[in-house]
């Protein structure tokens, strides 16, 4: 009983730090920066709103580093609003918990951090007064598996690619190709859902309703959890990936996006939301490796 208290308040306490559908690795996302010119764009063109939006400045596109650029900024666009998707599946999966274990309303409300504290707090008062000291539950494990089409993503970067030349933006917009793909396939991987069951035997039971009821909460709120854990594995190397070529594409700053002569304002605009963007990529990331890996470990019984 200690061992499933000590490995549910490391799932929940995880998500106190803030709570982040497909998500990456370990760690924070590198390459900090801003790209200098940024603020309102003239002309109605979008960018000012500090939104990503790989259709606006016009036909840049049409010029080979445009076409790449555009790619990234649609691969970053995606990966921004399944992070944002996967933070809110975090919490609300903690609320779901919190309110299957018959928590007032009013105690899943506010902040991530009050509302995880107050069920983990829960948790550990019912499994103390339904579990016997020392008692073992019985946990079984199918861990969710998600396979990424490899040969596809790399088509799509050579498809990207086709075309390149040494003009502007070099090796780096071949690298936007490369970490385009590689998001876009992990963000797309075909995914088996996890099985989880967690029994305990009847001569360790206190009070069985109220064991249920724990039970039944962490039955029907792991395994989004596992779920999510098993769609980060894909995205670490994608992620890296991606990071590295936001650095060179901040590294290029102004200079890069006046080679688009009259969409330059614009294409700084973007690049200063795509930065923007990567603030938050990097905290729901962190935060969604934390809690998904948590979750694992506990369904695994560790």
């Amino acid at each position: 009983m200690r061992l499933l208290i000590a490995v549910v308040a490391g799932l929940l306490v995880a998500t106190l730090g803030g709570c982040p559908k497909n998500v990456p690795g370990g760690g924070s996302v590198p390459g900090g920066g801003s790209v200098p010119g940024g603020g309102a764009v003239p002309g109605g063109l979008s960018g000012a709103s500090g939104e990503i939006d790989p259709n606006t400045c016009g036909n840049y596109a049409a010029v080979d580093a445009g076409r790449k650029l555009k790619a990234f900024l649609q691969a970053t666009k995606d990966l921004d609003t399944t992070l944002i998707e996967t933070a809110k599946v975090v919490k609300q999966s903690c609320v779901m918990m919190g309110q299957e274990l018959g928590m007032p309303p009013a105690d899943l409300q506010g902040e991530s951090k009050d509302v995880c504290d107050r069920v983990i707090n829960t948790y550990k008062a019912n499994l103390k007064v339904s579990l016997k000291a020392g008692a073992k539950l019985t946990i079984k494990l199918k861990p969710a598996v998600c396979t990424v089409d490899a040969q596809a993503s790399a088509k799509a970067a050579a498809g990207c690619e086709g075309g390149a030349s040494a003009g502007t933006g070099g090796s780096a917009a071949g690298g936007q190709c490369k970490a385009a793909a590689g998001v876009d396939a992990s963000l797309h991987a075909q995914c088996t859902p996890p099985e989880l069951s967690i029994t305990a035997e009847a001569g360790v039971v206190l009070d069985a309703s109220k064991l249920e009821r724990t039970l039944k909460a962490l039955r029907d709120g792991l395994p989004r959890l596992l779920s999510i854990h098993a769609r980060l594995e894909p995205l670490k190397a994608a992620i890296q990936i991606w990071a590295q070529s936001a650095t060179e594409l901040a590294a290029m700053g102004p200079k890069f996006a006046q080679s688009f002569a009259d969409q330059a304002m614009c294409i700084t605009g973007q690049i200063n939301a795509l930065l923007s963007a990567r603030t938050r990529i990097e905290a729901n990331f962190s935060v969604s490796v934390s809690v998904s890996a948590s979750a694992s470990a506990t369904a695994s019984g560790g």
